[in-house]
């Protein structure tokens, strides 16, 4: 990193960039206006950067090299039309997610008037569930006191806490009353698997919010069970899955005599949601 931290000039920092982390020169530029939290177009408005500057990027830039995914870096993440802070240790929201929160709308016979969030993380589906349906009452509850307090510092900031509640809880442990939506991205990577995931997720994130136990089913089976008895009578389960799971869920489903259900696919063509309940049939 000798050439990155020794230069002031934009073009050589971008090309010391480039060639650290082995990438090109146009993504090279992508990642440095990320982490200095400017648009692109402005990193040549300038010829140099200043000496402080360019040390904080320069540090930055270790932290990438050395594994750290880039939004615990600059405490931001993209989801959907929301730039949401994210603390490290909390679960980073992905593109997967947001379609997800796209088709819970199309699924549903009718707008929710109360929503159940488990393991909200850093808040992204209670937010974006908030403007799909402004006039639902929505409880985002978590395990991990670090991630409340995280969505609840983007909830706030959004202006969203009259609407939006936030309770620690493990699964339905103290919740009381029923929800017309009972919606939750648990942990499904199978334990066996979870060594094969990229560095920045296994060594970063939280291995609580991914590992989903011996067949990734653990939180999904216990999460369906507990739920039957807290939906309203015309109420929908929403789930992201594992694809590899979807014929031992059919099976378990069957065994628990759920037949209202359907799999839906991802952008990636990928069988990565389960709705069970009220379901819209021609979504």
């Amino acid at each position: 990193m000798r050439s990155l931290k020794n230069s002031n000039n934009m073009r050589e920092l971008v090309t010391a960039v480039s060639k650290e982390l082995a990438i090109a020169r146009n993504e090279a530029e992508l990642v440095i206006a990320t982490l200095m939290n400017h648009p692109r177009f402005e990193l040549y408005m300038s010829d140099t950067m200043e000496e402080k500057e360019r040390d904080i990027l320069w540090s930055k830039i270790t932290q990438l090299r050395k594994g750290m995914p880039i939004e615990y870096i600059t405490q931001r993440v993209q989801f959907r039309e929301y730039t949401l802070k994210i603390d490290p240790g909390v679960f980073i929201p992905r593109l997967e997610t947001e379609y997800f929160v796209e088709l819970i709308p199309k699924v549903l016979s009718r707008s929710p008037r109360t929503i159940l969030e488990i393991g909200t993380g850093c808040g992204a589906i209670s937010i974006a569930l908030a403007r799909f349906f402004p006039h639902a009452e929505i409880l985002a509850t978590d395990i991990s006191i670090a991630a409340l307090e995280n969505a609840l510092q983007n909830i706030e900031d959004l202006d969203l806490e009259s609407q939006i509640s936030v309770v620690q809880s493990n699964m339905f442990d103290g919740l009381i009353g029923k929800f017309d939506l009972i919606v939750s991205n648990p942990p499904y990577v199978p334990s066996a698997r979870v060594h094969k995931l990229p560095r920045s997720v296994r060594e970063f994130e939280p291995r609580a919010a991914i590992d989903g136990g011996e067949q990734g089913l653990e939180y999904i089976k216990r999460i369906i069970l507990g739920g039957r008895g807290k939906l309203s009578n015309d109420g929908v389960m929403a789930l992201e899955i594992d694809e590899e799971s979807v014929n031992t869920l059919k099976k378990f489903l069957g065994e628990q005599n759920i037949k209202s259900f359907a799999f839906c696919r991802d952008l990636f063509n990928k069988y990565r949601y389960l709705f069970t309940g009220a379901i819209n049939e021609e979504s």
